[in-house]
């Protein structure tokens, strides 16, 4: 009976790796989502400023979304509060480095994020201190 006992155990552990890889897939997924508006709109799919350059605003996408899933990784949030805000900062970013072509305003979004990140940090080393035990 102990030996079911553990084989269960390591099915919910390995579950719940399964639903975090799953979880960081999708945000990974969403952090690109960016890049297909990119391609769309160099394709022609969708009308822009004729000065846009993909490989700009790909790396554009990269700089901003990598930083901000890592920050969102990092806070002691609830997961649908994070993706609520990833899709909500994505938005934005698309909108203005995509279509209003203004680069400065389409990166505001990481300053409030990196400063409640701040703010939180004491949180954020009980929160690690507590899982590596």
């Amino acid at each position: 009976m102990d030996t079911l006992e553990k084989l269960a155990e390591k099915n919910k552990v390995q579950e719940k790796h399964r639903h975090s890889d799953n979880f960081l897939t999708t945000v990974m997924i969403l952090v690109l989502l960016p890049l297909f508006f990119g391609i769309a709109i160099d394709v022609g799919l969708i009308e822009s400023s004729v000065n846009f350059n993909l490989w700009l605003y790909g790396l554009g996408v990269l700089c901003f979304g990598l930083p901000l899933a890592a920050m969102g990784d990092l806070m002691p949030s609830a997961r649908w509060l994070k993706l609520l805000g990833l899709v909500t900062a994505q938005g934005w970013f698309v909108y203005f480095w995509a279509f209003q072509m203004q680069s400065w305003l389409a990166f505001i979004p990481l300053a409030p994020v990196y400063i409640w990140m701040k703010t939180q940090m004491p949180r954020i080393k009980q929160q690690a201190k507590r899982e590596l035990k």
